[in-house]
């Protein structure tokens, strides 16, 4: 199976000329040359080619909109420029194009230009519509991406924006997000023309750094909003996978259980993005409900008591003002006869709700605890 190419270029001599070097290559098939970047666009979902050899300028068209609307109806279509015009190097590697080539066209550099293309082609299998990888991105705790069963790797980002555009793309996966939003999010100190050209770059240094991790995450551009698409079809996120088997199992089940114990940390927890709290706080109230029901019926099943003090414990440690959970844990802890551990939760409790909340202690959990030191005392003298 052949490599299948599209060609785009105003110019009709210099479209010839591509084409005859490209057909010298056994491995590629031109499917399509066109002048008419309108005409390209409307062929090229139909014709569906591996790869686009087109120039920056093309007639009735803005620079660089054709490359935009042919990765819109291609994604998987690898991107060459051809041109006289290197003003455009920068724009055209933001749309992670793997080549940005000078007229006049010169053989040995253009060799160089097909190698690469096709030791990708080779490397997805021949095909442009098979997933060239797949694995996991973990977002508990922070990000992080995981290959074949491997250890989770954590991304070697160029900068922190270039993490935070990577994780504003991914929490928004699949929508279209506007170049105005993320350059007012990340760069909002400069203006307009420099905040993009921070935009183009740092784009390019996430794409990069996905493709040496390997993983099967793309960024592209859709040029009708002004924005990029990040699509993650063949990896697994670890928040959606745990949220979707939630929803499957039963409350304070065994299965659930195990998803309680697989809960790491909040969604994106080390990185703490303000724009990600909503979601944040709706996994954390999710994983809060199950892990209370599991942790009531760990304490009302023998010999499961210890299980569910550790889970009440967690559960605390995210939200310690609730009166029940305070209460059910110094009964646990009673019941254990973990003197320490009684003494150490009332005042863990007493210091959030007088010296956080500024409130007084609930009346309830004074009042067990007053019990309880008068029954000790009481054990005590006799």
């Amino acid at each position: 199976m052949a490599l299948k190419v599209l060609l785009l270029d105003g110019e009709r001599l210099e479209l010839m000329q591509t084409r005859r070097m490209l057909e010298d290559y056994s491995e590629l098939k031109v499917v399509g040359a066109f002048q008419d970047p309108v005409e390209a666009v409307e062929q090229a979902a139909a014709l569906q080619p591996d790869a686009v050899f087109l120039d920056v300028r093309l007639p009735g068209m803005p620079e660089i909109l054709a490359a935009e609307l042919l990765q819109e109806r291609c994604p998987s279509a690898e991107l060459v420029f051809v041109t006289a015009d290197d003003r455009y190097a920068l724009q055209a590697f933001e749309l992670n194009a793997l080549d940005y080539l000078l007229k006049p066209l010169h053989r040995s550099r253009l060799e160089k230009t097909v190698q690469r293309l096709l030791k990708r082609w080779m490397a997805r299998g021949g095909t442009a519509h098979a997933p060239v990888r797949k694995g996991d991105v973990l977002c508990f705790q922070s990000i992080r991406f995981q290959r074949d069963g491997q250890a989770p790797e954590v991304p070697k980002w160029r900068t922190a924006k270039a993490q935070e555009l990577f994780a504003y793309l991914l929490h928004r996966r699949g929508e279209v997000v506007r170049k105005g939003v993320l350059m007012e999010m990340l760069w909002p100190e400069l203006d307009e023309k420099r905040a993009m050209k921070q935009l183009y770059a740092t784009i390019y240094q996430v794409r990069q750094c996905l493709t040496k991790m390997k993983i099967d995450v793309t960024i592209r551009n859709s040029s009708i909003q002004e924005g990029y698409v990040l699509d993650a079809f063949n990896v697994r996120l670890d928040t959606e996978e745990w949220e979707r088997a939630v929803k499957l199992a039963e409350s304070g089940s065994e299965e659930m259980a195990r998803l309680v114990r697989q809960y790491e940390g909040d969604y994106l927890q080390e990185h703490g993005y303000l724009w990600a709290e909503q979601e944040r706080e709706r996994l954390r109230r999710l994983w809060m409900e199950e892990a209370r029901a599991v942790a009531q019926v760990y304490a009302q099943t023998d010999g499961m008591q210890a299980e569910a003090a550790d889970l009440y414990e967690r559960v605390q440690a995210v939200d310690p003002y609730e009166e029940e959970d305070g209460l059910t844990l110094l009964r646990l802890y009673e019941a254990a006869g973990r003197i320490d551990k009684v003494q150490e939760c009332y005042h863990r409790l007493e210091h959030a709700f007088e010296q956080e909340l500024g409130v007084e202690m609930p009346e309830a959990v004074v009042e067990w605890y007053e019990m309880w030191r008068n029954s000790r005392a009481m054990q005590t003298s006799l």
